[in-house]
C-alpha cells in the first residue's frame, strides 16, 4: 500500500512539473530562448552548489540577452520529453556547473547524458566541470559511454574547472570542444563585497579563531577520528577550533539565493582562518578573504583546481595534517590580502568564448 501511494505522488508530482515547464515555455512564446538545465532546486542541501546555482543566472542574464527558462535536476526525467518536442533549433542549452561529471555521481551523469542525446540539433554549453572517472572496471565502463555519447553530439562546448579536468575531456571527447575556467561560485566576488563589505573587510590581529570546514561524503579522505584529531591539535596549540561542514537542511529560494548564502558567508567571514578539504570551502574563504589552508581530497577536484589561486597570497595548500600548525603560521605574519578581479579574469572572457562558439568561431 505504502509504495502505491509513493507511486501515485510521484506521478502526479510529475504531472505537475510537466505542466509548469510547458507554462513557462508558452509564456515567452516562440522567440529565441536559453535553456539554464539541471539546476537545483530550494531544498538542495549543498552549500558549494548552492553557490553556483546562485551565480550562473546572474552570468547569464549579464552576458546573453535571451529570456530564460530553468529546469532542475529533479525535473529532468519528467520534462525531458517535453523539451525535446518543444525546443526550437536556435535555443540554446546551458548545463550546471559543479564537480558530478563522471563516476562520482553516476545518476547526474546519467542525466546529463540523456539532456546531450535527446537534443542533437541544439548548441549546448556544459558550464565548468571537474572531471573524474575511477580508475575501475565501472569507472572505465562508464567513461566509454560518456565517450560515446558526447562526441556524438555535434555542437558541444565543455568547459572543465581545472586543467586536469580538461584534460582528461581532450583525450576522452575529441570532437569536443573543451575549454577551462574556474568555479562559476567566484563570479559573486562583487556582490560578496557589497552585501558583507564590513565583515570581509575585518582583519584580525591574530589568527585565533580556526573554523575546520571537512567533508562529510564519500569523497573525504578524512574519517571522523582524524578530523577529531586535526580540531584536537589546533586546540592544543592554542587555537579556538570549530568542526563544520557545508550541507544543511535550508531554504535557497529561486527568487534570492544569495540571500541564504550570505548568511553562511557571513559565518565563515566571523573566523579569523579556515582548513578545508572541500572545494568551496576554499572558494568561500577567498570571497570573504580568509586565510585558507587546503587539505588533499580523493580526486583532483580540489588539488588541481589550486592552480587557479596562485595570486591569491592568503592561501596555502599542505600535503597532511601535520603541516596545518606551520601553515597558520606563516599566515599569521601576512598584513595584506591578495587576490585578483575574478570576473575581469575569467568571467567576461568565458562569456566571450560561449558567443564565439554560439557563432561558430572557437
Amino acid at each position: 500500500m505504502g509504495n502505491m501511494m509513493h507511486k501515485i505522488k510521484t506521478k502526479i508530482k510529475s504531472a505537475i512539473w510537466r505542466i509548469k515547464f510547458r507554462n513557462r515555455i508558452s509564456a515567452i512564446g516562440n522567440q529565441p530562448k536559453l535553456y539554464y538545465l539541471m539546476g537545483l532546486g530550494d531544498r538542495f542541501p549543498n552549500l558549494g552548489d548552492q553557490a553556483q546555482a546562485a551565480a550562473i543566472p546572474i552570468w547569464l542574464k549579464k552576458h546573453f540577452l535571451l529570456p530564460i527558462v530553468e529546469l532542475k535536476n529533479f525535473e529532468i526525467a519528467a520534462c525531458l520529453p517535453d523539451l525535446k518536442k518543444r525546443i526550437q533549433k536556435q535555443d540554446i542549452v546551458f548545463l550546471h556547473s559543479g564537480g558530478n561529471f563522471g563516476d562520482d555521481w553516476h545518476n547526474t551523469q546519467l542525466d546529463r547524458e540523456s539532456i546531450i542525446k535527446a537534443l542533437p540539433n541544439n548548441q549546448i554549453v556544459q558550464l565548468p566541470q571537474t572531471i573524474y572517472y575511477s580508475n575501475t572496471d565501472t569507472g572505465r565502463q562508464i567513461s566509454q559511454v560518456s565517450q560515446q555519447l558526447i562526441n556524438a553530439h555535434p555542437a558541444l562546448l565543455l568547459f572543465g574547472r581545472d586543467y586536469e579536468s580538461a584534460e582528461i575531456a581532450k583525450k576522452l571527447f575529441s570532437k569536443t570542444q573543451v575549454l577551462v575556467r574556474p568555479d562559476m561560485a567566484l563570479s559573486l566576488q562583487e556582490t560578496v563585497e557589497k552585501q558583507l563589505g564590513q565583515h570581509i573587510a575585518r582583519r584580525p590581529k591574530k589568527l585565533q579563531k580556526v573554523l575546520l570546514l571537512m567533508r562529510n561524503d564519500k569523497e573525504s579522505v578524512y574519517g571522523e577520528n582524524i578530523k577529531q584529531a586535526i580540531k584536537q591539535l589546533l586546540l592544543g596549540a592554542g587555537y579556538d577550533a570549530q568542526l563544520w561542514d557545508t550541507n544543511f537542511d535550508d531554504v535557497f529560494p529561486d527568487q534570492d539565493k544569495f540571500k541564504t548564502l550570505a548568511k553562511y558567508l557571513q559565518f565563515i567571514a566571523d573566523f579569523d582562518a579556515v582548513i578545508t578539504d572541500r572545494y568551496h570551502g576554499l572558494i568561500f574563504s577567498v570571497l570573504v578573504k580568509r586565510p585558507c589552508i587546503v587539505l588533499k581530497t580523493h580526486n583532483h577536484k580540489l588539488i588541481s583546481a589550486f592552480d587557479w589561486f596562485e595570486s591569491v597570497n592568503y592561501v596555502k595548500r599542505v600535503n597532511s595534517p601535520d603541516e596545518i600548525l606551520a601553515a597558520l603560521h606563516l599566515m599569521q605574519a601576512l598584513t595584506i590580502y591578495i587576490s585578483p578581479r575574478w570576473n575581469d579574469l575569467h568571467f567576461e572572457p568565458m562569456a566571450e568564448e560561449v558567443k564565439q562558439f554560439l557563432v561558430g568561431e572557437v
